[in-house]
């Protein structure tokens, strides 16, 4: 609930973002989180876990809307300089956060344990330290 935000909030400042917008989305991050962490946590089944995983992933795709939509359109007014550092850096902030859902929902720890808990969290790591 730190490190994400603040990359928002710089995202969005660099696009020149208004108030709404910058609270809005630090509101849908911190949301996404939350019921991320409700997911990690749960131990009643794993379809409680799935439920809670689908619900913080669709507070992710508002955030990527937000992303995609409102911050790159603010953007495009901006210079060719600010513009440009700012498409690049949502495009790579949008393909690391992609795949902490990914990572989470195919981890040992969730449901599926399609990989195993030591390239889940080598996985975990690796995002964290590139976000």
């Amino acid at each position: 609930l730190f490190t994400a935000p603040l990359l928002l909030l710089d995202l969005s400042l660099l696009a020149g973002a208004n108030r709404n917008t910058i609270a809005t989305l630090v509101g849908v991050d911190a949301a996404m989180i939350i019921t991320g962490l409700v997911g990690a946590i749960a131990t009643e089944s794993a379809a409680s876990r799935i439920a809670w995983w689908g619900i913080s992933t669709g507070f992710f795709v508002v955030l990527l809307y937000f992303l995609v939509s409102a911050l790159s359109q603010q953007a495009a007014r901006m210079s060719g300089d600010v513009a440009s550092t700012f498409s690049t850096l949502r495009n790579l902030v949008v393909v690391l956060w992609t795949a902490y859902p990914i990572v989470w929902i195919i981890g040992t720890e969730s449901t599926l344990g399609i990989i195993g808990l030591t390239t889940e969290s080598a996985l975990f790591a690796v995002l964290d330290l590139s976000a």
